[in-house]
């Protein structure tokens, strides 16, 4: 069954990626970068528009189509997928509500200024994505082409590895608004497709687009920004019993333990370590399930040998963490500091010892 919750997700990874690649409106010749540079600038402003599009995510979540309201910073999206799911998400500038109209559910969140962002704006999430992509990317221009009815550049992107996080990538942007209006991503297999049928960038939008009449009857849940705590080892040794630990040597300082809430209720535990007072790594640990199969890795991971047992490592430009399981949990270490490498963190899971 397709969450679409989920999937929003997902098409927002490739919707920001595709923003980082956007053209701007000047003649003559220009290289990819300084299209993304221009473009950048030009998506400061946020547009008004209304428009129409369908999205394909393949296997992995199936179709649907999506209506989209956008004005003043301000957004609505109805998602009607092909199995029947209706999913209405409105962000008003301070909080987003997300409502599942088969299930009658509504899910709040406020917008803070110090919180997590949610429904970035395109400039935005270009600005934090290009630094993820730019160093494993080959992009290029590939034409002009019509999408709705509209001219556009179309940009491409090529992995410079194949078991990259996010694969090969084209995109077509509209010329006069930035929009992007049409994108196929190609990772591991999986084809994901966004086109836009229709924008309307003169549509006239009523503010009351961005609420939702919620029925009486609707179940409403409030979330908050961060649904973590902070725990002391002895909360994680009286759940987790005896675990690994990484010791505080050689300048390194176990700042805080937070809990997390994972799969089914499951407790996540994730040590952050400081180093010369600057974050160095963290390190996350949970009760592995005893029917859980060893995990193989996926899309961006590889297979290797950590303390004995076959682990993954995933190695991105400023993205790097390994995993495994031990003795019935299962343990993580990804980097907090960009200059380590997938070496160093093998080396700090080597010291694990049993915490005392």
């Amino acid at each position: 069954m397709m969450d679409w919750k989920k999937s929003l997700r997902a098409a927002g990874l490739v919707a920001a990626l595709t923003f980082s690649l956007v053209g701007c409106n000047t003649e003559g010749a220009y290289s990819p970068q300084e299209i993304i540079d221009q473009a950048l600038q030009e998506t400061k402003e946020p547009l008004t528009y209304y428009a129409e599009y369908k999205m394909d995510m393949d296997e992995a979540g199936g179709k649907a189509q999506v209506k989209e309201w956008t004005k003043d910073g301000k957004r609505r999206v109805e998602i009607t997928a092909e199995n029947g799911e209706h999913v209405i998400t409105v962000n008003n500038g301070s909080q987003v509500t997300l409502y599942d109209v088969v299930k009658n559910t509504v899910h709040k969140m406020d917008i803070d200024e110090g919180g997590p962002v949610v429904f970035q704006s395109p400039r935005d999430q270009a600005e934090a994505l290009f630094n993820l992509v730019k160093d494993t990317h080959d992009v290029k221009m590939g034409g002009e082409e019509k999408v709705a009815g509209r001219d556009t550049y179309k940009i491409v992107a090529k992995a410079k590895k194949d078991d990259t996080l996010v694969g090969d990538i084209e995109v077509w942007i509209d010329k006069k608004t930035w929009v992007t209006l049409k994108t196929i991503t190609n990772s591991a297999g999986n084809k994901i497709t966004s086109e836009y049928t229709k924008l309307d960038d003169s549509a006239k939008i009523d503010d009351a687009q961005f609420t939702i009449d919620i029925p009486k009857d609707a179940k409403v849940e409030e979330i908050s920004g961060h649904e973590t705590e902070s725990v002391t080892i002895d909360t994680v040794k009286g759940e987790l019993g005896e675990l690994l630990m990484v010791p505080e040597e050689n300048g390194l300082i176990l700042e805080d333990i937070s809990l997390d809430k994972g799969i089914e209720g499951r407790s996540e535990y994730t040590f952050n370590y400081t180093k010369n007072s600057q974050k160095e790594i963290s390190v996350t640990v949970f009760k592995a399930s005893g029917n859980a199969p060893e995990v193989d890795p996926t899309l961006g991971e590889k297979e290797i040998d950590i303390r004995g047992q076959k682990g993954t490592a995933m190695d991105e430009k400023k993205f790097r963490y390994i995993g495994w399981q031990e003795n019935g949990y299962q343990y993580g270490i990804m980097n907090e500091n960009p200059e380590r490498t997938i070496e160093d963190l093998k080396a700090y899971a080597e010291q694990m010892i049993i915490g005392k």
